[in-house]
């Protein structure tokens, strides 16, 4: 007896534990089924989405079976389980919540371009755009003039003296607008003989301060020396250095420097070195040679001595030779502006093909996105009509075709105004750009015509 109680008690005992379990069981399958169901709703809810409102289907999430997870059959079973008597924007819902194509990056896009051109680059006078304060940097010009005895001597019946001052008067005369200039005049002290060397090589003078042009005012720094003495070109050089330093600081500006002489170094300095120096330092100044009616056997030292500045050495044997020369300089500056303008019209038209072309390539992938899931759709639509009575597909299609033809006006619209924008920036842009090209390049021809 004791042994049936036992067992009979031990079938009991399974029996109550085998009904808690299937109780447990069926109570977790009934919240995994209130789990699901939430979800479904949380994801219906996200595509109930006026079918006007095209730039919230822009930005919603793809449905279920969007892109790369396309499966015909597993939508068509998906839909033969809807329950019936839903309206046709309810079906419509469920439709988009799985076959709703991906659209954000597109939106993406037209929300981050944002039309922006570079600036242009510096002019090559050295002026820059202007700032936030409105100011433009200006181009420094400073002249170094040699007044050494020797300049007394005669070309073409007049002294080299005054058809340099001739030639470096027409020369700053017609420097672009916004140029700087100054005359520094060196071996105009003393005398060129022994005793008179000393304070010919100690000093060089600032006759006309670094600033804007005047011609009255120039013209007479001009004519208040005469030729000389010796000639310090490397003290010249180092005193041009400080003149420009001190206009220099904390601005935007390209200085150049032309030494005009007509013999080398008399005084013991080292002008190689100077002009090196200088064009090294902060202000990175251009040191240009002007050889005056030099001596072949000089010619190597002044050559040296523009290549140390990263200048040029120009040779000139007469005054007209001198005068082309300067005139010469005014023509490198015509080409500059013709291939400133080259480069910042072709920038322009390069910036503005990006924005054109990226726009037409998204827009156009957009709407073929577009134009392929209104198909599915709509093949859907006629699916449904074979396995269910009881959804008026006339109307679904009818949403279907108002949410993807007015997504694809929306983006019409969209990518055109980037186009259109860029277009008429760009095209401003290049007009303004060959329009200063020109007028810059007119200024200078006419000035070598004087």
């Amino acid at each position: 007896m004791n042994k049936r109680f036992m067992m009979a008690a031990l079938v009991a005992v399974f029996m109550l534990l085998s009904a808690c379990s299937s109780e447990q069981t069926s109570q977790e399958k009934e919240e995994i089924i209130d789990v699901e169901v939430s979800k479904k709703e949380d994801e219906l809810n996200k595509f109930m989405i006026d079918v006007k409102d095209s730039k919230s289907w822009m930005q919603v999430a793809p449905g279920k079976y969007s892109g790369d997870h396309s499966d015909l059959e597993a939508i068509k079973k998906e839909i033969a389980e809807w329950p019936e008597g839903l309206t046709s924007e309810e079906y419509f819902t469920r439709l988009m919540a799985l076959t709703a194509e991906d659209y954000r990056p597109y939106q993406k896009f037209l929300d981050e371009t944002k039309v922006m051109f570079s600036e242009m680059t510096d002019r090559p006078d050295g002026m820059q755009v202007a700032g936030d304060n409105g100011e433009t940097a200006a181009l420094h010009v400073q002249v170094l003039l040699d007044a050494s005895g020797s300049m007394a001597g005669k070309l073409d019946g007049q002294t080299k003296m005054s058809l340099a001052k001739e030639a470096i008067a027409d020369f700053v005369a017609n420097l672009p607008e916004n140029t700087h200039v100054s005359l520094r005049v060196y071996g105009h002290e003393g005398s060129n003989q022994p005793d008179g060397k000393a304070l010919s090589c100690s000093k060089t003078e600032e006759v006309y301060t670094l600033g804007t042009y005047d011609q009255k005012a120039f013209a007479d720094a001009l004519n208040q020396f005469q030729p000389t003495g010796f000639t310090p070109i490397a003290k010249a050089i180092e005193d041009a250095g400080q003149d420009l330093l001190k206009a220099s600081e904390g601005k935007n500006v390209k200085n150049v420097i032309y030494v005009v002489s007509d013999g080398e170094e008399t005084c013991g300095g080292d002008p190689i070195k100077a002009a090196k120096e200088i064009q090294q330092s902060n202000i990175q100044a251009v040191v240009n040679i002007i050889g005056f009616d030099i001596q072949a056997s000089e010619r190597k030292a002044l050559e040296a001595i523009a290549a140390a500045g990263n200048g040029q050495y120009f040779h000139a044997d007469t005054g007209n030779a001198l005068r082309d020369t300067f005139r010469k300089e005014r023509n490198a500056l015509i080409n500059e502006w013709f291939n400133w303008g080259s480069q910042n019209v072709n920038t322009y038209c390069e910036e503005q093909s990006r924005y054109v072309n990226d726009a037409f390539k998204y827009e156009s992938e957009a709407k073929n996105l577009s134009h392929a899931e209104e198909q599915l759709q709509r093949d859907l639509t006629r699916y449904m009509e074979e396995i269910r009575e009881d959804i008026d597909t006339i109307k679904l299609r009818s949403l279907i075709s108002s949410r993807s033809v007015g997504m694809r006006s929306y983006l019409s619209d969209q990518f055109y105004a980037i186009r259109e924008e860029a277009r008429d920036t760009g095209y401003e842009l290049r007009e303004k750009v060959r329009d200063e090209a020109y007028n810059e390049r007119q200024k200078l021809r006419e000035e070598n015509r004087k």
